[in-house]
């Protein structure tokens, strides 16, 4: 009976640690799982049943020896646990309460199987794991440095390419000393690549990233940190009547090319962009031939294809001061004065450390910026404007100071700057121009590529961005991500070796060091899990081992009235408890007592009904042979006749019942 209790406990708590462990897990061999449960749960079931079961033949006897009731009641009792219809007995539910709820717990205890199975579900939930992915890239300009266009790498069959064109001083048929190449401007193909990301509001994402970066089927995220340029953006100036600030640079100070004049409410302009003060010439010298070699001998100017200063990013824009409020159609409105506020602000390009989130999710690819340091200026020099270079070149752009000009002698340093310069130059394109308004504010006149860029609202009949400097320094951002949907540009890195182009192909390395390209990232997908109910369990187990413990009790409790023995109801008990002259006197069937009538095996075996009201109990009878104890001399010596314990009729049986150490009799008379 306890072993049977534990055995039970025991399956109960490895079912609940068999579901602990598919928790969350992918829901896989979902019908041999829940095969595996019930196989848990039946074991289960069957260990706190067998216990109660033998607690309830405890309750049996125990009842019997100290109830007198029915043959029918009695046939009842037996039959408890295999015959439903058996506790359908009043007599019985009056005389053996316990007996019965032990029965009835025997009965529901299959409740338990059809219960759990329902602890253990599939549902479609979000995993996530901290995982390594193949395929993450980054960017390291250093490669802009030492890629030779004459002779670049090559990675998977295809050439790397910078993001700059270059003119040179060499002519192809000899080797002069002191040849250089320099700069002529943004390649075509990075023109491509950022026109793209210009026009869609957002870098461009390479194809099939995110199966080759996630694994298929898998969202993922990572962070990656590398060196680019940035916009440093200073605000000069806002509301009307303001004086503009001038720019204080590291190499000195520039006033702005323009005041708030120009600007809504008190000008015509709702944008107004100068950014190409300083730019560097593509022309360098007039008397070139192609490629750019100069016509003239050398010495060429000191300054030919000199960096000498980044151009500065000029906006004045007018936002509107209160969204919610109409705005006014004519200036000659009394509202029109306070219904925009003119800003001008500033930007320098400066070499900055960028720390950028990537999240694939579901085939769209999204970036956050998290955090842009500003390192130093690209070209550490100040624009002087309205004074001629006169160097010899066609280039006449001034600046100070001089000794700060990045010239192409200093080659890994000018590749390195040519290549922010071409990013630089390509925002600069697109920010450059006009935006008036006639006073109507219906018509925009458009004179600028900004309209196709997210910069200008077209919510607000393209008005700026309230906030437009963040702005502009996040369309910078996408234009220097959007190198990364074409690994064949130079700067494009394996993140988890910067030190080495990536190229088109989709994983890096050979198979013996494949481990050592795998960056960290978190994965993520929507997919059927299990889910493990263990409230739900534990209230059914629970249930069902407070009762089955309660069952042990009662049994327990038995087992000390029929002094201290385990009885069981197998048919050799039972037999053993019936047998003797004190029951042969009934006419168990029709007919003669003990017989059926002519011999008829039916009748034999069928018990008339008036039979089964006679009332017998358990205790002692008289009889010969049988179960004999010291308990039964003294009644014997008093019926002078042999008497053992056994079942007898009313007013033939005494039940016995110990109180301490003393033994008190019950005889039962016949009524």
């Amino acid at each position: 009976m306890y072993l049977f209790f534990v055995i039970g406990a025991g399956f109960a708590i490895g079912h609940h640690v068999f579901y602990s462990t598919l928790n969350g897990k992918p829901a896989t061999d979902q019908i041999q799982m829940l095969r595996y449960g019930t196989i848990l749960a039946f074991a289960a079931k069957a260990g706190l049943s067998a216990a109660v079961i033998i607690g309830f033949q405890q309750r049996v006897w125990t009842t019997v020896r100290r109830r007198l009731m029915s043959i029918a009641a009695v046939d009842s009792l037996f039959s408890a646990t295999d015959d439903l219809t058996a506790l359908w007995n009043w007599e019985l539910i009056k005389n053996a309460k316990v007996a019965v709820l032990l029965a009835v717990f025997a009965w529901l205890a299959p409740l338990m199987i059809i219960l759990t199975a329902n602890t253990l579900l599939v549902e479609p939930a979000a995993m996530m794991t901290d995982d390594k992915c193949p395929g993450v890239r980054s960017l390291n300009f250093t490669f802009e440095e030492t890629n030779e266009w004459r002779d670049p790498v090559k990675i998977g069959q295809l050439f790397e390419m910078p993001l700059s064109f270059w003119n040179t001083t060499k002519p192809s048929n000899s080797d002069p000393p002191g040849w250089f190449d320099y700069y002529t401007g943004p390649s075509p193909i990075f023109f491509q690549t950022a026109s793209i990301g210009a026009y869609m509001g957002r870098e461009v994402m390479r194809k099939n990233a995110q199966v080759e970066t996630c694994g298929s089927g898998w969202n993922c995220s990572f962070e990656i940190t590398f060196t680019a340029p940035a916009y440093k953006c200073t605000e000069l100036a806002s509301g009307v009547g303001t004086k503009p600030a001038n720019l204080t640079q590291e190499s000195g100070s520039i006033a702005p090319p323009f005041d708030l004049d120009l600007i809504l409410p008190t000008g015509r302009f709702s944008y107004y962009a100068f950014t190409s003060g300083g730019e560097y010439s593509s022309t360098q010298m007039r008397d070139v031939s192609s490629g750019g070699i100069p016509n003239s001998p050398p010495p060429y100017p000191k300054h030919l294809g000199a960096f000498r200063t980044e151009p500065i990013i000029w906006i004045g824009y007018a936002s509107i001061a209160d969204p919610d409020k109409p705005i006014p159609n004519s200036p000659s409105d009394p509202a029109w004065a306070t219904a925009f506020v003119p800003k001008l602000f500033a930007c320098e390009n400066y070499e900055s450390s960028y720390t950028v989130l990537f999240n694939f999710t579901e085939g769209t690819q999204s970036t956050l910026v998290k955090n842009i340091t500003f390192l130093h200026p690209v070209v550490n020099t100040t624009f002087l404007p309205n004074i001629d270079a006169d160097d010899g070149t066609a280039d006449n752009v001034t600046a100070t100071p001089e000794a700060n000009y990045i010239l192409p002698a200093d080659t890994h340093r000018y590749r390195r700057t040519a290549a922010f310069h071409s990013l630089g130059q390509l925002v600069r394109y697109f920010l450059n121009g006009t935006v008036e308004m006639e006073n109507s504010l219906v018509n925009p006149i458009v004179n600028t590529n900004a309209l196709q860029t997210k910069l200008l609202d077209p919510r607000t009949n393209y008005f700026p961005h309230p906030d437009l400097a963040t702005v502009v320094q996040h369309f910078y951002a996408d234009i220097i991500l959007s190198l990364l949907s074409s690994p064949q540009f130079a700067p494009v890195v394996w993140a988890a070796r910067p030190g080495e182009q990536s190229g088109t192909l989709l994983q890096g390395g050979l198979p013996d060091n494949k481990e050592t390209y795998l960056y960290p990232c978190d994965k993520s997908r929507t997919a059927n899990v299990y889910k493990y109910h263990v409230r739900d369990l534990w209230i059914v187990y629970g249930i069902a081992i407070l009762l089955a413990a309660a069952g042990i009790i009662a049994g327990a409790v038995a087992v000390g009235e029929n002094d201290g023995a385990m009885r069981d109801t197998r048919f050799s008990s039972i037999v053993a408890a019936s047998r003797g002259p004190a029951l042969e006197k009934v006419a168990w069937a029709s007919g003669v007592p003990g017989r059926g009538v002519g011999g008829n095996d039916a009748a034999a075996h069928t018990v008339p009904k008036e039979v089964k009201g006679l009332r017998i109990g358990y205790g002692l009878v008289p009889g010969s042979g049988g179960d004999q104890s010291d308990e039964t001399e003294g009644w014997r010596r008093s019926t002078g006749s042999q008497v053992r314990y056994g079942f007898g009729l009313e007013g033939d049986v005494r039940q016995v019942k110990r109180e301490g150490n003393m033994l008190r009799f019950t005889v039962l008379e016949q009524r």
